[in-house]
């Protein structure tokens, strides 16, 4: 895996689905569905890259944001005291403790189709960026352990990409296939 480098598998930029940070949840979705018919897409993205208004890269959206904003009561959790095993009887207690998904699909869709993406977005910490010379290894380290998905691609301080877990894993499921038993 070492020869193989993130730019060889990232998305560019470019090519990945963008919006600006004021734009609401519903306008955000209304163009990832836009952008996959337009492509001609079989697995459209899932995560938008948010941008300021000079089109710099500031963040990102992705279905775990989205479904966090449709359930406030996560972000009164503290995320710093959660074990790093969940037993199933900690995710039950957090689920009824904190009262989690207890309104209707519809009701919690039109609370957050009208918040603002920048309310929601990622904004990604230092360590959360990969640069486009570094080996997939190093990025496929980086999910193992958790970083918060897709990781963004950068080259001289610039975003100029997106890797994704599941593009890594065809990779290696491409060279599985590959091999001899």
């Amino acid at each position: 895996m070492k020869n193989l480098k993130v730019k060889d598998l990232m998305i560019p930029a470019e090519e990945y689905c963008r919006v600006k940070k004021d734009a609401t949840l519903h306008e955000a979705m209304t163009q990832l569905v836009i952008q996959g018919e337009e492509k001609g897409r079989i697995h459209p993205h899932r995560d938008l890259l948010v941008e300021d208004d000079e089109g710099n890269i500031i963040g990102k959206v992705t279905m775990l944001d989205i479904f966090k904003s449709m359930e406030p009561n996560y972000f009164k959790m503290d995320y710093k005291d959660h074990p790093s095993v969940l037993s199933k009887e900690y995710v039950q207690k957090v689920y009824t403790d904190f009262n989690l998904w207890s309104e209707p699909l519809n009701t919690l869709c039109q609370k957050c189709a009208a918040l603002k993406v920048e309310e929601l977005m990622h904004t990604p910490r230092k360590t959360e960026f990969i640069n486009e010379e570094d080996s997939i290894d190093k990025a496929l380290h980086s999910f193992v352990l958790g970083l918060h998905q897709p990781i963004l691609v950068h080259k001289d301080k610039k975003v100029v990409g997106v890797l994704r877990l599941g593009d890594i894993f065809e990779n290696v499921r491409k060279a599985i296939l590959r091999c001899e038993i």
